[in-house]
C-alpha cells in the first residue's frame, strides 16, 4: 500500500510538472464562448486577455508564432489571466469588435469578469513590451480606462501626460499625437531625460525643427550613455530619411541631392541601400529614364544586390509609372532578380507577375501569378482574391 501511495504521488507530481512545463511553452487559450470565458475569470478572480485577430493579419500570425510561444510571455499570461482568442470576422468576433471598437489587428483587450473593458493595446510587440502591457492592465491606476478617466478629470501633470500618450499611441495614435502636441510646452527638459521622455522622443521627433529632435541632438551624449549609440543614431537616421523623402516628394532637386550627399556619409549597408532607392525614385519621378536605367543596373549589382524587397518595389513602381520600353526592360530585370533572391515571397512573385503582364509576357506573368497565389492563398484572403483577378486578366491576354 505504501509503495502504491508513493507511486500515485510520484505520478501526480510528474503530471503537474508536465502541465507546468507545457504552460510555460505557450499561452493557453480558453476553449468556449466569451460568456463562458468571463465566468471562468470571475471564478478565478482574474482579468480576461483577448487576442483579437483575423486570418489574413500578418502581425497577428507573427505574434501567435513567436510571442505567444515565448516561455516568459506564456508563463506570465497563463499565471495572471484567463486567455481567449477571437477571430474578428467569425462567430462572436464582429459583435465583440463593434462593442469594444476594434478596428485594427491585432488588438488586445483586457476585460474584467463582467465584460467591462479595463485596458487595451494593439500591434505587434516584442516580449518585454508585451509583458509591460499586461502589467499595466493589472495595475488599476495605470490601465487605459483609468488614464482616460484621469485625463477627463483634468489631470495634466507632465509625468501623467507622457504615460497617457504612450498608452494611447498603440490604439489611437492620432489622439495621442494631438494630446502630446497640445501639452508639449508643459514637459520640462528634466522629464524628457527620463525613460518616459525617451519613449516619447522615439515616438515623436517629427522633423529637424521639432523640439524633441533638437533636444535629442543637444543632449546626444546623455542619451547615448543611457540607451546606446545605435539607438540614438537610429532615431537621427529616421529623421534624415523623413526629410529626404519630403524633398523627394516635392522634387526639390537641389535640396534633395544636397541632403542625399550628407546622408551618404553613413556607410552602413542599410543607409547605402536607402540612398540608392531614393535616388532611383527621383529619376523615375523626373522621367529621366536613361539615368534611371544606368543607375539601376549599377545598384542592382552593388548596394541593392541582395535587397529583394527594394528591387521588387522599384520594379513595380516603374511598371506603374511609365510605358518606356527600355525602363520596363530594366523593371523586368529587377523583378527577376528579386525572385531569384527569394522565390517564396509573395510580393516578389506578385511584382514579377505585374511587370510581365504590363509587358505582354503572358506565360511568365501567368506562372509568377500562380506561384504568388499558392504562397498567399491560406495567409491573406484579400490578397489571394486580387491575385486570382490578375490570373483571370492574364489568361485572356
Amino acid at each position: 500500500m505504501k509503495k502504491l501511495i508513493i507511486a500515485v504521488v510520484t505520478l501526480c507530481s510528474l503530471n503537474l510538472g508536465l502541465k507546468a512545463q507545457q504552460e510555460g511553452k505557450s499561452i493557453i487559450f480558453f476553449k468556449g464562448t466569451l460568456s463562458e470565458t468571463l465566468s471562468a475569470a470571475q471564478k478565478a478572480n482574474k482579468l480576461v486577455f483577448i487576442d483579437c485577430y483575423t486570418s489574413w493579419c500578418a502581425p497577428c500570425k507573427m505574434m501567435d508564432k513567436y510571442l505567444f510561444t515565448n516561455d516568459t510571455v506564456a508563463q506570465y499570461f497563463n499565471k495572471n489571466f484567463i486567455n481567449y482568442k477571437l477571430d474578428m470576422e467569425k462567430g462572436e468576433g464582429p459583435e465583440v469588435g463593434k462593442k469594444y471598437t476594434v478596428f485594427s489587428y491585432p488588438t488586445y483587450l483586457f476585460l474584467d469578469g463582467t465584460g467591462k473593458l479595463v485596458h487595451r493595446s494593439a500591434g505587434r510587440k516584442p516580449a518585454a513590451e508585451f509583458i509591460a502591457v499586461a502589467k499595466q492592465a493589472s495595475n488599476p491606476a495605470e490601465t487605459s480606462l483609468a488614464m482616460v478617466n484621469r485625463y477627463a478629470a483634468g489631470e495634466r501633470s507632465p509625468d501623467f501626460l507622457l504615460k497617457y500618450v504612450v498608452s494611447l499611441n498603440g490604439t489611437n495614435s492620432n489622439k495621442a499625437k494631438r494630446i502630446f502636441q497640445e501639452n508639449l510646452t508643459t514637459v520640462s527638459d528634466e522629464v524628457l531625460k527620463t525613460d518616459l521622455g525617451w519613449e516619447i522622443i522615439k515616438m515623436y521627433p517629427l522633423s529637424e525643427e521639432d523640439r524633441l529632435y533638437k533636444f535629442l541632438t543637444a543632449n546626444e551624449a546623455h542619451f547615448i550613455s543611457k540607451y546606446g549609440k545605435s539607438e540614438v543614431k537610429k532615431i537621427q537616421r529616421a529623421i534624415e530619411v523623413k526629410v529626404l523623402y519630403a524633398t523627394l516628394h516635392k522634387m526639390e532637386s537641389e535640396k534633395f541631392f544636397r541632403l542625399l550627399a550628407t546622408y551618404r556619409q553613413n556607410t552602413d549597408a542599410e543607409a547605402v541601400a536607402t540612398a540608392a532607392k531614393m535616388e532611383l525614385i527621383y529619376y523615375l519621378n523626373a522621367k529621366d529614364y536613361p539615368t534611371f536605367i544606368k543607375l539601376a543596373k549599377q545598384y542592382s549589382q552593388s548596394s541593392l544586390k541582395t535587397e529583394d524587397a527594394t528591387l521588387n518595389f522599384l520594379a513595380r513602381r516603374c511598371a506603374d509609372s511609365t510605358e518606356d520600353k527600355a525602363a520596363l526592360q530594366q523593371a523586368l530585370a529587377m523583378a527577376k532578380q528579386a525572385v531569384a533572391i527569394n522565390d517564396k515571397d509573395y510580393a516578389n512573385q506578385s511584382s514579377y507577375a505585374q511587370v510581365c503582364y504590363k509587358m505582354g509576357l503572358k506565360d511568365e506573368a501567368l506562372n509568377a501569378a500562380q506561384i504568388a497565389y499558392q504562397i498567399i492563398k491560406d495567409e491573406n484572403p484579400k490578397a489571394a482574391k486580387k491575385t486570382e483577378e490578375l490570373i483571370a486578366k492574364i489568361k485572356v491576354m
